[in-house]
């Protein structure tokens, strides 16, 4: 069945405030796990590029992941979705001046490495670039797509003031968090894991 563009998400826990907040945002069961395997097939019949850091340079010794781009137009009910999601994130969590996602949705894909060996990741990052499009970048947004039970390692680890805190695994959990926190993808040890990113942009923080 295609995936309903009408339907409204849950939201959770960490949508308790109003106002600012420095630690992320939690929206459990974003998508559902029928959801997922549409994005995860996307991710799979397109031939994944090494995905590049913020400036455009491929490192692998800071990034080893597979990246494919998707344009909001192609997946018209993932892009209404998103934008219902952030109006609700805006009010209760984090009031920034927003201009909209400026970039597109990337399709990412972190597999583990032969023979027990560490695979992909993503080391200690801010999304906030200093050149194109990541200058504007206000909210990053990740989603995973994977079952847990699919993968071993490959974490999602964010440091919010100094406090580093593993982010839920649950497949179709949405995490956002302000783009000048630094996070991490820690290695992928086993199987492969699938997650969606997404930037929110707007004027510079003042």
């Amino acid at each position: 069945m295609a995936p309903r563009g009408d339907m409204v998400p849950g939201y959770g826990l960490a949508l308790r405030q109003h106002g600012f907040q420095l630690a992320p945002a939690l929206v459990p069961a974003f998508l559902s796990a029928d959801e997922c395997h549409v994005l995860q097939g996307l991710a799979t019949e397109h031939m994944m590029a090494r995905a590049r850091l913020s400036g455009g340079a491929s490192v692998h010794a800071v990034r080893s992941a597979g990246a494919h781009w998707l344009d909001e137009d192609d997946l018209p009910w993932l892009s209404h979705r998103l934008v219902q999601t952030l109006s609700r994130l805006s009010q209760d969590a984090f009031p920034f001046a927003f201009d909209g996602f400026a970039e597109g949705l990337q399709l990412l894909r972190y597999d583990g490495g032969p023979e027990g060996r560490p695979g992909d990741f993503y080391d200690w990052h801010i999304d906030i670039g200093n050149a194109g499009s990541t200058v504007s970048r206000k909210l990053s947004i990740v989603i995973q797509l994977s079952d847990p039970a699919e993968y071993e390692g490959g974490v999602l680890e964010v440091n919010a003031g100094g406090d580093v805190a593993a982010m839920p695994t649950a497949q179709g959990t949405l995490v956002a968090f302000p783009s000048f926190m630094l996070h991490r993808v820690c290695p992928v040890t086993a199987g492969t894991r699938f997650s969606l990113a997404a930037w929110v942009h707007g004027p510079a923080f003042r």
